[in-house]
């Protein structure tokens, strides 16, 4: 068994590394900008399979595509739908060029937009693919083939049965450098958070395409990193999430042998964060035991999780999903002008929805969202909590909090210039009680969903968002007494731009790549 239900191990974690007003004074971190790592894995001896350009697009309202349940039991995954699945998921929509080097921003934001989530495509029958499990390269829009083969059924016996009955799975997974480079030991909380808003766009989009999907955060750590060929400390799997239905069940195979693929370096030097490593070691499931036995306690139905499912209110349209997509980006500076009640409504009906996950009991949730309103036509200013069960907006504190909105989000204008600011928050303590360590995963991974619907439906009303970090314990002390046994996971901040950006388009190869150090 593994150290899961030592749930001192998360919580010691996420006290260490808090942002407080002293903290984030104290801690002194320097970019060492020559040694920023590069956003791409690239394999040196491996073939790579160019994906089709011609994939559909989502045409789905978004509004629709984000209120619309995932059933398993969809539509017909082919290389195409594929496609159009890991572009709209984390393809490049647009690309900035800077003396130092370019940035390459994707369709879903990533925190200092440097982008640690590689996905991988265990592919058992997919039409116009060959079985096998494959690397999807966003710089070159290709998979490349890391094995031979249909592996669902070694897959689906570390994570879950319906690996076997489903095309194929895509496996997120980290490369925790990328993001410590700047935020150190608090970036492993932006694992879950970065893959999250990935997730977002991943559900919206299959529901889009009548394409089942479920998400697996129990499975056996050891075994999936294997599959895919990493090491499980520098880059390891997070998350599993099966596509599409088929009657073609895998074989039962050997298991598959270890794999070292050689790929270019990420920068000159990499630096460890020994708290990372131990959080996610602590979190880890040893055995299909484990993952049988944490997966029926999460699913355990509880009255205290319940969370209603709430219709967008009547009339209200929005522009194609994969327009929105594109469209979106990080608002950097909001106007102060009003947001209407009525799109803060739509917001919170598009981003409380359901999650096909085997981590949640249908029509349960682990978050609760507070927001502060600062101008919102129809709703007077001040702290609210979304009551998920009857979905009133209850007035915590009546007033008007725009200095301290933006002082809660680490003293940045973003957060005080927002017509309202979303604050995703748990109560901490039993979700691990209930989930163990690997509950730290689950809830930020949750968070990051949420996170990742609210700019979705704020840019498909034509708004703007931008998820912030935070004062920890500073935004429990401001919602108590009514969050005083919560802690918060992520924030979103929604309001009108203060300027019209371009939307994004498809950049589907980046043909050279700089040496490393150079780029």
């Amino acid at each position: 068994m593994s150290s899961n239900r030592s749930i001192e191990k998360a919580l010691d974690f996420h006290e260490l590394t808090k942002h407080s007003y002293v903290s984030v004074r104290t801690k002194a971190h320097w970019l060492d900008w020559g040694n920023r790592p590069y956003p791409f894995k690239i394999y040196k001896n491996l073939q790579l399979l160019r994906l089709p350009h011609d994939f559909p697009k989502p045409e789905m309202d978004t509004l629709q595509a984000l209120t619309t349940a995932q059933e398993i039991d969809g539509g017909r995954l082919d290389v195409k739908t594929l496609a159009s699945l890991l572009f709209f998921t984390a393809g490049i929509t647009r690309v900035k060029k800077y003396p130092e080097g370019s940035i390459y921003f994707r369709a879903a934001p990533a925190t200092g937009a440097l982008y640690p989530i590689e996905i991988y495509v265990v592919a058992g029958d997919v039409d116009g693919l060959d079985n096998g499990i494959y690397h999807f390269s966003p710089d070159r829009f290709g998979l490349t083939r890391i094995r031979d083969g249909d592996y669902r059924w070694e897959l689906g016996l570390n994570s879950s049965r319906e690996v076997w009955s489903s095309q194929a799975s895509l496996v997120f997974t980290s490369i925790g450098w990328r993001n410590a480079w700047k935020y150190t030991e608090r970036s492993y909380r932006h694992w879950f958070w970065d893959s999250g808003v990935m997730v977002a766009n991943l559900l919206a989009v299959s529901s889009a395409l009548k394409l089942g999907c479920r998400l697996l955060v129990g499975f056996v750590d050891k075994a999936v990193n294997r599959l895919v060929a990493v090491d499980g400390r520098r880059e390891a799997s997070i998350l599993v999430v099966p596509l599409g239905k088929t009657s073609l069940q895998p074989v039962r195979q050997a298991e598959a042998p270890p794999l070292n693929p050689e790929t270019q370096p990420l920068s000159r030097r990499e630096v460890e964060y020994p708290a990372i490593y131990e959080i996610h070691e602590a979190s880890t499931l040893a055995d299909g035991d484990e993952v049988g036995e944490w997966v029926r306690a999460c699913q355990t139905q509880s009255t205290e999780w319940e969370a209603a499912v709430f219709n967008p209110p009547q009339g209200i349209s929005s522009q194609p999903l994969w327009q929105t997509i594109l469209r979106r980006g990080s608002t950097r500076i909001f106007s102060k002008r009003p947001i209407s009640d009525t799109q803060l409504r739509t917001i919170l009906a598009c981003c409380s929805g359901p999650i096909n996950a085997d981590f949640l009991p249908p029509r349960s949730s682990y978050i609760s969202i507070y927001f502060i309103a600062n101008n919102v036509e129809g709703l007077r200013p001040g702290a609210y909590f979304f009551n998920r069960v009857t979905g009133e907006l209850e007035l915590l504190k009546p007033g008007e909090f725009r200095r301290v909105a933006g002082y809660l989000c680490l003293e940045q204008a973003l957060g005080a210039d927002a017509s309202a600011v979303f604050f995703l928050m748990t109560p901490l303590s039993k979700v691990l009680e209930r989930m163990g360590n690997r509950g730290y995963r689950a809830v930020q991974l949750e968070a990051g969903i949420i996170a990742g619907r609210i700019y979705l439906a704020s840019y498909g009303q034509g708004l703007g968002s931008t998820g912030l970090t935070f004062y920890d314990d500073d935004v429990t002390e401001f919602f108590s007494p009514h969050a005083k046994e919560k802690s918060n996971m992520l924030v979103v901040a929604v309001g009108v731009p203060a300027y019209k950006s371009r939307p994004g388009d498809f950049f589907l190869d980046i043909s050279q790549h700089p040496a490393t150090g150079t780029w």
